[in-house]
């Protein structure tokens, strides 16, 4: 119980220090992010593959489902 509540304050101070970047330095974040996570480049190539798939969504009428 004690490891979790450790995560979940790393976690909480995380999230503070991301608030508090610049725009440029999240961005950066953003895109480090993926190597940071050991996320596989083959997985990520499949991940902005797949995104095209989504398009058909976009549009006036579904776009109140776009703050969900």
């Amino acid at each position: 119980m004690e490891t979790k509540m450790a995560v979940a304050k790393s976690i909480k101070e995380v999230e503070k220090v991301i608030q508090n970047m610049t725009a440029e330095e999240q961005r950066r974040l953003l895109q480090e992010l993926p190597y940071l996570l050991k996320i596989p480049a083959d997985d990520l190539c499949l991940l902005r593959l797949a995104e095209s798939s989504f398009d058909f969504w976009d549009n006036p009428e579904d776009a109140v489902y776009d703050s969900l």
